[in-house]
């Protein structure tokens, strides 16, 4: 699978968005696409993604897909064919009757579990930076990404540059 051109990889980078914004030492904000209100509705589905997503990057598919199954279940996810009005019909995994969490969890689990089994869950990673505990997607064709973006690559570099500074200062006579 494509990372960067499905309809899994979108709702992977929501989910990615959704546990950067709700869970860990650096949470915060409120993801754009959520009222206020419904924030708080989907903390546990943020830590429970949060797992799948450090479990996969620690080799460990058991776990996660442990954790998507526990997911589908209690979503009662199962496909269905669906549409509003005259908009074109789409696939859905919610029962009819979800409420707003079972929504969201049917459809991100789904896609998560989609990608279980191919190299794109190679493509989710945690930020290498020190104090930094963001989850990011690799959309690089290199599949080298380690940093949630460039002020965490940025600031290692620094870091890295002033301790080299240092050493070479300590060196001298």
């Amino acid at each position: 699978m494509d990372i960067g051109n499905s309809h899994h990889a979108l709702r992977l980078e929501t989910a990615v968005s959704l546990v950067n914004a709700l869970t860990g030492d650096n949470a915060g904000g409120e993801p754009a696409f959520l009222e206020p209100h419904e924030v708080g509705q989907l903390a546990g589905l943020a830590s429970d993604l949060r797992a799948v997503i450090e479990a996969l990057v620690g080799d460990d598919h058991d776990s996660a897909a442990r954790t998507l199954n526990r997911l589908l279940v209690a979503s009662h996810a199962r496909p269905r064919l669906h549409r509003d009005g005259d908009e074109p019909w789409h696939l859905t995994f919610d029962p009819p009757d979800a409420d707003f969490v079972q929504r969201w969890t049917a459809g991100l689990a789904v896609s998560f579990a989609a990608v279980l089994g191919d190299d794109s869950a190679q493509r989710l990673g945690l930020c290498a930076a020190p104090r930094c505990d963001r989850v990011f997607i690799d959309a690089s064709q290199a599949r080298s990404k380690r940093f949630c973006g460039v002020a965490c690559q940025n600031r290692v570099k620094a870091a890295a540059y002033r301790k080299r500074g240092a050493r070479q200062r300590e060196e001298r006579p």
